[in-house]
């Protein structure tokens, strides 16, 4: 047994600080911002800039249907229906408990069991019309394809297809046990979704209802940065929308070059951050740094009283009263690491922060609007304009934007 005498372990420690004070100081700058692009529409100069027309239900009623998009593997996919065909359906709900894995499921009691209603109906008929804009919603880490009902079934209310496949390789199903095989990167399977909506699109109740050609990636956390990663690579990408991520634009010992993604120094693609101000996960600092560094048509929506996931998520709001994600694993006697706690509950504490009812309209509202303009839904921008932020009661966002 070696034993180092205080004096050593001293020595050795200010030796530790002064190389990682000199390393510091030796790593080059950040990297350069790019020249942010001029002109586009001012949505401020637009008739409803100052109308939250986007955050209540729109239009259509919401049907939905789950695919298998590879064995093992499913996608939820919502879609404007007519609202006739909801006669003798009763809306969708659904159990956390389905979405661990099945050692974790064999540990938790009976009668923890946490159900969340949505407004969307099982199989019921599309609503005539032209094709409609292909939304992806990519949930985060330690998520699930139905995460975010709140706002997949919003986006379906006002004329969007919106696609949600499982990425359980950073999802529920493989933090709270085993990972389900086969194992495959976010990219594949992104274009695993892509193809099964082209085959919906192809045959079936929704053949011809889904416009394949372009594709709007948002996404929540670790889906948010997905989104941004898809709209560097796609051709069919030009528009994204990234909720509670960031960059880091830093250098630093353990990454003395930090790089920007691409998309963001791509002046013809426009982008949409949103970031709780109580963030302690995807932190404001680097999300104000995504938004600097977007070259291209930018906005930014920080919403005060919100963390990680009451604003962009159902997750606070599930099960609330038997502890949520985290209560469900401990109730299987699961004993889950002070990251992963943090990370399930970071925003739902309320107060101080927001109830997801009392903040999901501003969210509702900001993604909608920018999607429905980006899209061609709508001609120009509505409700995008700066006066548009009080008009949500307590929850007043922080909103900055070019076009």
């Amino acid at each position: 047994m070696t034993i180092t005498s205080p004096k050593i372990r001293r020595r050795a420690a200010t030796c530790v600080v002064v190389a990682t004070t000199l390393l510091t100081a030796c790593a080059p700058a950040p990297p350069t911002k790019p020249t942010h692009v001029s002109g586009g529409v001012d949505p401020n100069d637009a008739p409803q800039a100052g109308v939250a027309a986007y955050a209540a239900e729109g239009p259509f009623a919401v049907g939905v249907t789950t695919v298998e998009i590879e064995p093992g593997r499913k996608m939820e996919v919502w879609f404007p229906a007519d609202s006739s065909s909801t006669a003798g359906h009763s809306p969708e709900s659904y159990h956390i408990r389905d979405f661990v894995s099945p050692a974790l499921s064999t540990l938790i009691s009976p009668t923890v069991d946490p159900v969340f209603d949505t407004s969307a109906y099982r199989d019921i008929a599309p609503a005539a019309g032209p094709a409609r804009p292909m939304v992806l919603f990519s949930h985060g880490f330690l998520g699930f394809r139905l995460q975010s009902t709140k706002l997949t079934t919003h986006l379906a209310s006002w004329g969007f297809v919106v696609m949600s496949p499982d990425y359980f390789e950073r999802g529920l199903q493989s933090i709270l046990g085993e990972g389900l095989p086969p194992s495959r990167s976010a990219d594949e399977v992104t274009q695993l979704a892509v193809d099964a909506a082209i085959a919906l699109d192809t045959s079936g109740p929704l053949a011809s209802h889904i416009d394949t050609t372009r594709l709007f990636p948002i996404g929540h956390s670790a889906g948010g940065s997905q989104a941004t990663s898809l709209a560097g690579t796609r051709t069919d990408v030009q528009s994204w929308i990234s909720m509670a991520s960031g960059i880091n634009v830093t250098p630093w010992l353990f990454n003395p070059n930090p790089k920007v993604p691409a998309a963001l120094d791509d002046p013809t693609k426009s982008v949409m951050w949103l970031v709780g101000e109580n963030d302690h996960v995807a932190q404001v600092p680097g999300v104000l740094d995504a938004y600097d560094y977007s070259a291209g048509e930018r906005k930014l929506v920080v919403l005060p009283g919100t963390g990680h996931n009451n604003a962009f998520s159902d997750l606070c709001e599930v099960g609330r009263d038997q502890g949520g994600l985290i209560g469900l694993a401990q109730s299987g006697g699961l004993s889950l690491p002070d990251f992963v706690v943090n990370l399930a509950r970071d925003g739902c504490v309320s107060p101080p922060n927001f109830s997801g009812e009392q903040v999901w309209p501003v969210v509702d509202h900001f993604v909608t609007a920018e999607l429905r303009y980006r899209s061609g839904l709508d001609p120009v921008p509505v409700g995008l304009g700066d006066q548009v932020v009080d008009e949500f009661g307590p929850v007043v966002p922080t909103y900055h934007h070019d076009q």
